[in-house]
């Protein structure tokens, strides 16, 4: 099966373009429609089934999805409000309990006062499908996330800022109604950017994250945590062709189940080089505290690392290569680690202009799972192309 939509990828295999509008039009639309053949779409092992799959004797499917979408900007003096919203439809040829709908629906006010403050206020709300690669029981569910976002800048001098932020983000799930949760976090700090480009930003930030539902003997109220973090960001653009980014942090996590608290470093590099006109290689690692993650009373540690190169052979055609390693680690409050998974992710890509207009991409992805603790280990590999049309 595989080799047969590898087939197909090649026929059709052509990837993006520009949009047929330009960035200062007031309104943007697109429409687009997206093949995939995904050989193990449940991320089961070897040794698992669920209902879907024993009923159909096979764990890979290939899906339609066809989405519309825009976004709308209106200038007023020197703000801009804009709103932006993305609909689509999957159809799955053999699983059709995964065909739902999904959303991506948002409301911006980009802000400026006088000459010292600017910023940004949003709110946003979107529906799809869970994903599975980190729920070891393949249960069908969606989510609704609901956001609300500010950030805003006070420049004090020519080359000195103060910076805040807050943010609520809710989670509800149809049937995993126990992941049901809230995040409320509030920041601040200073940064300096200097004559020559490189900033530094000195951050502190608060979290609370809450569960809405108990589980088992657990009341909701005990099942979440506190954090707190402290990171020191830099920003360098070092020469035209070579730019990095780091930030290292502290971070502070308290249980409310038994008050246990977990220290644990935090950080982040990314560099990227622009080795000819037409070779841009990247690179990148980090360590933090996820939210919204698989544990049910605890914290989710996740480690990342990834390499990524992209060769333009003409204005038309780009060809990408990208490894990513994830690590996730759970831990109760209890101090029992009940998961540490390790995810290799390997994706080629190949993308073509055909017009101004339309955009076509497509891709080869691999990706395997080894669980350390569990017999949870999978495989899985993809096939996708995509078309998308700007009006």
């Amino acid at each position: 099966m595989l080799k047969k939509n590898l087939l197909l990828l090649s026929v059709l295999a052509i990837g993006n373009t520009q949009a047929a509008y330009d960035p200062e039009d007031t309104v943007k639309l697109f429409t687009n429609i997206a093949y995939v053949y995904d050989s193990n779409v449940f991320r089961l092992s070897d040794t698992q089934q669920n209902n879907s799959t024993r009923k159909h004797q096979q764990k890979g499917d290939s899906s339609f999805t066809v989405g519309v979408g825009g976004r709308v900007d209106l200038p007023v003096s020197r703000q801009n409000f804009y709103a932006t919203a993305d609909f689509s439809q999957a159809h799955y040829l053999v699983f059709d309990e995964l065909n739902n709908p999904a959303w991506d629906v948002g409301l911006g006010w980009d802000w400026v006062v006088g000459n010292q403050w600017n910023g940004n206020l949003s709110v946003s709300s979107s529906r799809q499908l869970s994903s599975f690669d980190d729920v070891r029981v393949a249960v069908v569910d969606t989510v609704n996330t609901n956001r609300a976002n500010w950030n805003g800048s006070w420049r004090l001098l020519s080359n000195w800022a103060l910076v805040a932020n807050a943010s609520y983000t809710e989670e509800n799930h149809d049937v995993r109604k126990y992941e049901n949760a809230n995040d409320r976090q509030f920041g601040g700090g200073l940064r300096y950017i200097s004559d020559r480009g490189f900033a530094l930003t000195l951050l502190h930030n608060w979290s609370k994250y809450n569960y809405a539902e108990p589980l088992f003997f657990i009341p909701a109220n005990l099942r979440g945590y506190s954090d707190q973090n402290t990171s020191l960001g830099l920003n360098w653009p070092v020469s035209d062709k070579f730019n990095a980014n780091l930030t290292a942090g502290y971070s502070q996590w308290k249980s409310q189940f038994n008050g246990t608290k977990n220290t644990k470093p935090t950080a982040n590099i990314d560099l990227m080089w622009a080795v000819t006109a037409k070779t841009t290689l990247k690179t990148g690692a980090g360590q933090k505290f996820d939210s919204f993650g698989s544990n049910v009373i605890g914290r989710d540690l996740e480690r990342t690392a990834y390499l990524s190169a992209n060769w333009a052979f003409t204005d038309k055609s780009k060809l990408g290569a990208r490894y990513n390693y994830r690590q996730l680690e759970t831990e109760t409050s209890l101090g029992i680690v009940t998961q540490n998974s390790t995810y290799d992710t390997f994706r080629v890509s190949y993308d073509y202009q055909m017009l101004r207009s339309m955009m076509i991409q497509s891709y080869v992805q691999f990706e395997l799972r080894n669980e350390k603790i569990n017999q949870f280990d999978y495989n899985d590999e993809q096939v996708g192309v995509s078309l998308k049309y700007n009006f």
